[in-house]
């Protein structure tokens, strides 16, 4: 039981005719304010290129262009600066590995002859804080940063004073050197 076919291109047909003839034709009016919107566009779209196009040069040209001479003067000095660096931190790390080497030594404690002296040790931001424990007349294997700070930097200093008038405008002026030989601990290495 076959259905019967249909003839739908006829159908289809019938149909679109009969709509364009109930659709309305657009009037003179009407077609020329869609033209006027169609040209409105197309220099719109003409301007856009335009300034596409400049903005373009104007990168290459920002980017080709030549430096004068004060800008070249910052950029080479920017340049002796990052080589200044790099020999900073180069010489900063020989130094670093110059502290770290370990020297054997006798601690001696010259403010308290005969007593332990409990010493932090800390020089670089990245190292951790150690401390040490030292008895005197001990030998002990330390960094040779330490032994440094054990020698230089434990002590009172005296104020030696300048004979004459002082100076009233530079109070300072009266202090002619600092005595650094009042050493409270010293570290002597071994085998020099």
């Amino acid at each position: 039981m076959a259905r019967p076919k249909k003839n739908k291109s006829l159908q289809v047909k019938e149909n679109e005719v009969q709509m364009t003839e109930l659709l309305e034709q657009p009037t003179t009016k009407e077609l020329d304010a869609i033209q006027t919107e169609i040209d409105m566009a197309r220099l719109e779209l003409e301007k856009t290129k335009k300034e596409l196009e400049e903005k373009k040069r104007e990168v290459q040209k920002i980017s080709s262009r030549e430096h004068d001479a004060q800008e070249m003067a910052i950029v080479e000095k920017q340049i002796a600066q990052r080589g200044e660096n790099e020999g900073i931190k180069a010489k900063i790390a020989e130094q670093k590995a110059h502290d770290n080497e370990r020297i054997t030594g006798r601690f001696m404690n010259r403010r308290a002859p005969g007593q332990m002296a409990k010493l932090a040790y800390i020089k670089y931001d990245d190292d951790p804080v150690k401390w040490y424990e030292l008895n005197d007349g001990g030998t002990y294997t330390i960094p040779r940063g330490f032994a440094d700070q054990i020698n230089e930097y434990y002590h009172t200093p005296h104020f030696v004073q300048k004979t004459g008038p002082m100076d009233p405008n530079e109070p300072d002026s009266q202090i002619h050197h600092v005595d650094t030989s009042n050493k409270k601990y010293a570290f002597v290495a071994l085998g020099y």
